[in-house]
């Protein structure tokens, strides 16, 4: 055999480089030995030996040769002959990954439970053919660590112009004891929320996207997006605020040499701050490294200025600087300093100026997937570089209210004659701490080196919120959430550099510049950043307090109330520092979650979102389930029998409109298949196809299915398990069955123990016929199914599930036809994982069939017939093909979908077939667009509760029958008191508070016969009518369908009564757009299953749409308080 064959390649990958070499099989199919060469960053090492340090992670990946599972000419065993305990793998790193997250497809290699759990390993989804890795090593991109990707950018960004030019306005204002305490509170707000990014960025492995992505993952899209958006604007208006404070800095030096550019005012300032955002646009398009490296170099320049400070203050002031207030250490000037002397100013004022100087600690967390580890380096190079700007702050908080009188002339004279502060009484001081900004550079041991760092810490400031602002916008764009800015996600090809989202910060911040006084913008911004600490700790606090086992923060220094106070603190920081600006921000942040709230993103991040609605929903049901059950409090809960809802979508539509913001619905379907691997998948992936098609329809339902032998078994199971707790169905509503005249009897008796089985558990049931003139055409015999075995891979992407009730007699084929078992059907339609991935989400309904009648499933009920002899009647274990495909129909893509997706449908070619069998006065009911001037009719013929009228009443308040007129009807037995039947009637209405257009009263024994109607009847049971005396000796089904003479006189008068309101109903309800009716509850052991279908076709056959409709005689309605 060729060299190679039989020989499994291993592949191991040392970041990124990676070397295949083959490993001997021994004979039980183990690797006995390898040689492994790895490389390293695309270099050979000697032998075994790796450089210390570049070693990260291994990770073995095993390639198998196609043939391996032939066995070997030494008598190896085959791979498929492995036994089931060498499938079991070890935990492994890449077992926890999320796949969908990945760019390139990742291939599984944690064995599935069907694989484990089987009898058979598939060794195709097992082990994939590894695609070849290339090592990447030059177009590798550079990940920064903790200290050079988020200290550095934190102190950068914490230190800004407000340390030069305004700490030393707090002392004067504030004095040093309530400057401090400004000082602390700004510093415990930005460290509380350090505390919890912290926890939030150790709870897992995140991704590029900083502030967006820690608050989108943990609150979802809705806050997330609209933080995302206002905190990539802020960033990049920010960026622009710092550009003209630099530029107005360099003015100002200008100015002190005699020289300016244009005008020496705001036109000079617009051509500064546009050249320099063009030098820091080429900065950060070279490359976060290169923007790296110049972050570095500017801290250095801050650092040589803070140094330059802190030896100016130990030097003896010369006589100038002791003219202009600075005194040195001395303890009758921190006296002096220590208590407020507020000149126009408040403590809130202060605090508000003040605050903005300590929002720059997120520099780092916003460059998030640029980090080597982002979980680790994001908390410890915030924290410490929280911690070292809040001291520094602090200390020259300290040192200039210790070195420097609030008040100073400047003059010589005022010096010598002891009249230095006596300028403060007609505020003319020139200098001092109340009357200068630069403080800083008087006391520095050199001033050009303190405007050097005036400098620096404005440009670092800029180049933050530059390289910021870019990288929000390109994670909120890949994550399409929004419209229209997915142009932004694409980064450069080489290092994933977001250039698009630059090009725009360019724009934005030239634009800003341009309008030259900022000074309002500013405090908005302001704003903005607090708002996102602000819901960055409520994160922290909700994903706490849900109490979600996925909350698992490595960071363990932090408390849920801490965070909450965080939040707190945070949001009236933003209405004390300008309740002006935090309303603006309040009502932008909100718009843009409205707006998200609608869209409804359709992603899944395992927010907190998720984690408090089960929490609070398993905490309702519970209280729920303590609560006892009041009449007022009623509520329709309905189990539609609807076997594939997407085959009886006018049924679904219909019966939403009762429960859609009243109730609950619950559509099921009874599977009859064999419980085997390939039914079970095919019913999970079903489910989740089907819950999408609920969902894009805007359908608020529940799904369920069951798998039984028997329909009768199913039904049983549904009434009993559906629901939870009081969240349990009440009403059982199903299709009507048309053919039940011609259906065979095992049919027709399992329909009406459906009936049967709704009362048996205490339900009210309702029996829906859509109307008579837009009968459903029949669908043609689908394909053989080895022409479907044999299409296009893509035409097997729509999975089906559902079973037609419409022909009852069971589906047979001729010997030449392929029948297959259902197991054997769901296997070859199990689709492969990147279909999955294709059709994920993007469900539609299939647009051809629009059937009406029955529901798909007959479901049995229980043995609610005679008492008579009967047999038990068993169901074949094996279905045909067109019986599988039958209940596992359902269309997955639109045309849009299938267009893009390449996904190829037979779906137009059946429409248009049976557009062509469809006659022109058919008309197709949805039940989706209102019908303005409706009217409902209601013949309430029996007392089943009030169900009759609420059912009307909830239709007439919303959906496709708003605002429709009910008239209601009902008939009495004599006419004696007739006219005070109808006013109890009406009194009793008015007192349930049911709106009504007309109430009508009718006499049984005025009502005439009518010959056609008694003809029907005579027609309908004919064919079920059979002697005296012989129903005993018939075997079931049978016995429980016919019926004879002794039956039809035990219920003449119900029939009788039947036929005149069916006369009546014709009569008085042929154009109304609904009618419901009140049916008899049918006698077990007593009415046969023929005389019962009967009674219903007479109330129902010939007319539009009519809903037959019983309670289970308890009360819904009430007119007590």
């Amino acid at each position: 055999m060729a060299e190679g064959h039989n020989k499994p390649q291993v592949e191991i990958v040392v970041d990124g480089a990676s070397e295949i070499t083959e490993v001997s099989p021994t004979a039980n199919g183990a690797s006995a030995s390898a040689e492994v060469s790895p490389k390293i960053d695309g270099t050979p090492a000697a032998g075994n030996e790796m450089p210390e340090g570049t070693v990260r992670q291994k990770q073995l990946q095993f390639t198998i040769d196609p043939t391996i599972n032939q066995t070997s000419e030494s008598g190896g065993a085959s791979v498929t002959d492995l036994p089931v305990t060498d499938l079991e793998k070890e935990p492994q790193f890449d077992h926890y990954r999320n796949a969908l997250s990945i760019k390139r497809e990742v291939i599984p290699r944690r064995p599935s439970l069907k694989q484990l759990h089987g009898v058979e390993w598939d060794q195709e989804k097992e082990l994939t053919p590894l695609p070849p890795q290339k090592a990447t090593v030059g177009s590798e991109k550079k990940k920064l660590g903790w200290i050079e990707g988020v200290l550095i950018r934190c102190v950068l960004n914490i230190i800004g112009v407000m340390l030069y030019l305004r700490i030393s306005w707090v002392a004067a204002q504030a004095g040093l004891l309530l400057g401090s305490l400004v000082l602390l509170l700004s510093s415990a707000i930005v460290f509380l929320t350090a505390l919890s990014m912290s926890a939030i960025c150790t709870n897992g492995k995140i991704r590029g996207g900083g502030t967006y992505f820690i608050i989108s993952r943990s609150l979802g899209p809705d806050f997330g997006g609209s933080i995302g958006i206002i905190f990539a604007v802020a960033n990049a208006v920010s960026a622009a605020v710092y550009l003209a404070g630099f530029a107005d800095t360099v003015l100002e030096v200008m100015k002190s040499h005699n020289t300016y550019i244009v005008d020496g005012g705001v036109n000079d300032i617009r051509i500064i701050g546009w050249i320099t955002a063009i030098f820091l646009l080429a900065v950060v398009c070279a490359g976060l490294n290169f923007e790296s490296k110049a972050q570095i170099a500017l801290l250095v320049v801050l650092v040589i200025s803070l140094l330059n400070y802190f030896i100016g203050l130990c030097m003896s002031p010369t006589t100038l600087q002791r003219a202009q207030g600075i005194t040195g250490f001395n303890g009758t000037t921190l006296t002096e300093n220590s208590l407020p002397d507020w000149r126009g100013e408040t403590f809130a004022s202060v605090l508000a100026v003040y605050f903005p100087a300590a929002t720059g600690f997120l520099a780092g967390a916003n460059i998030s997937g640029d980090l080597k580890e982002p979980e680790r380096a994001i908390p410890k190079g915030t924290i410490i570089g929280v911690t070292i700007t809040s001291i520094l702050y602090l200390a020259v908080l300290w040192f200039t209210g210790t070195t420097c009188l609030r008040d100073a002339s400047g003059l010589v004279e005022d010096l010598n004659n002891g009249m230095l502060s006596a300028c403060a009484v007609n505020q003319t001081c020139v200098y001092g701490l109340h009357n200068y900004y630069h403080i800083l550079e008087l006391e520095g041991a050199w001033a050009p080196l303190i405007t050097a760092g005036v400098f620096s810490s404005t440009l670092s400031s800029a180049l933050a919120s530059t390289v910021s602002a870019p990288k929000v916008l390109q994670a909120v764009a890949r994550d399409r959430i929004f419209p229209y800015i997915g142009f932004f996600a694409k980064g450069s090809k080489k290092s994933d550099e977001p250039v698009r989202g630059y090009l725009l910060t360019f724009a934005i911040t030239v634009g800003i510049i341009a309008i030259g006084d900022i000074n309002q913008i500013a405090p908005l911004i302001s704003n903005f950043f607090m708002a996102s600490y602000a819901l960055i700790n409520y994160a922290c606090f909700d994903a706490s307090f849900a109490k979600s086992p996925g909350f698992r923060p490595a960071f363990k220094f932090y408390n849920m109330w801490l965070s909450l106070l965080g939040a707190f603190t945070c949001t009236v920081m933003m209405f004390f520092i300008s309740w002006v600006n935090a309303l603006v921000t309040v009502i932008f942040i909100m718009l843009l979650y409205v707006y998200l709230a609608r869209r409804k993103p359709d992603v899944n991040w395992g927010d907190s979102t998720q984690a408090n609605s089960f929490r609070n929903a398993v905490h309702n049901m519970l209280k729920l389930q303590m609560t006892q059950d009041h009449v007022k409090t009623y509520r329709p809960m309905i189990l539609l029998l609807t076997g594939n809802p997407c085959k009886r979508k006018d049924m679904v539509n219909f019966v939403s409109n009762i429960t859609r913001s009243q109730g609950m619905l619950i559509c099921g379907q009874v599977l009859q298949a064999p419980l085997d691997d390939n039914t079970l998948h095919a019913r999970y992936q079903f489910s989740r196809k089907i819950i999408w098609w609920l969902k894009k329809r805007h359908i608020r339902a529940f799904y369920y299915s069951y798998l039984a032998s028997s329909l009768q078994e199913g039904v049983l199971a549904l009434l009993q398990l559906c629901g939870m707790g009081k969240l349990s169905p009440n009403i059982m509503i199903m299709g009507f069955k048309h053919d039940w005249e011609t259906s065979d009897y095992a049919a027709v008796k399992e329909y009406f123990l459906i009936i049967h089985s709704g009362f048996d558990f205490n339900k009210g049931v309702g029996i829906l016929r859509l109307s008579n003139i837009a009968k459903a055409p029949v669908e043609k015999e689908p394909r053989p199914f080895t022409e479907t075995c044999n299409s296009e891979p893509q035409q097997l992407n729509t999975l089906h599930l559902s079973a037609d009730m419409r022909t009852s007699r069971r589906s047979t084929l001729s010997t030449s036809q392929s029948v297959e078992s259902f197991s054997i059907f769901a296997q070859r339609l199990w689709p492969t994982e990147s279909e999955l991935r294709k059709t994920a989400g993007r469900i539609t309904e299939s647009s051809f069939e629009r059937q009406q009648g029955v529901p798909t499933e007959k479901q049995g009920g229980t043995d609610g017939s005679r008492n008579r002899p009967r047999h038990t009647t068993s169901s074949s274990s094996s279905l045909s093909e067109t019986s599988a495909k039958s209940q596992f129909e359902i269309e997955i893509l639109d045309n849009e979908e299938k267009k893009k997706n390449g996904i190829l449908s037979i779906s137009k070619l059946r429409r248009k077939l049976e557009a062509e069998k469809v006659n022109n006065n058919v008309r197709v009911e949805n039940f989706q667009k209102r019908i303005k001037k409706a009217i409902i009719d209601v013949w309430w013929l029996y007392d089943d509760g009030g169900l009759s009228v609420l059912i009307p009443h909830l239709l007439s308040q919303e959906g496709y029958l708003e605002s429709a007129k009910l008239r209601i009807f009902t008939i009495v037995k004599r006419s004696e008191g007739f006219d005070e039947e109808q006013s109890k009637l009406i009194i009793l209405l008015n007192q349930l508070r049911i709106k009504f257009s007309k109430v009508s009263v009718f006499a049984e024994d005025r009502i005439q016969e009518n010959q056609e109607t008694l003809r029907l009847f005579h027609e309908l049971i004919s064919k079920f009518k059979v002697p005296n005396k012989t129903i005993g000796q018939i075997e079931e089904p049978a016995a429980s369908v016919l019926v004879d003479d002794a039956e039809l006189t035990t219920f003449r008068s119900t029939t009788e009564r039947i036929m005149k309101a069916r006369n009546l109903i014709l009569t008085h309800s042929k154009n109304a757009n609904l009618i419901i009716v009140t049916i008899p509850v049918p006698r077990k052991k007593a009415l046969s299953a023929s005389l019962y279908l009967a009674w219903l076709e007479l109330l129902s056959r010939d007319l539009p749409l009519t809903f037959l409709l019983r309670g289970n005689q308890e009360p819904v309605l009430t007119f007590y308080s």
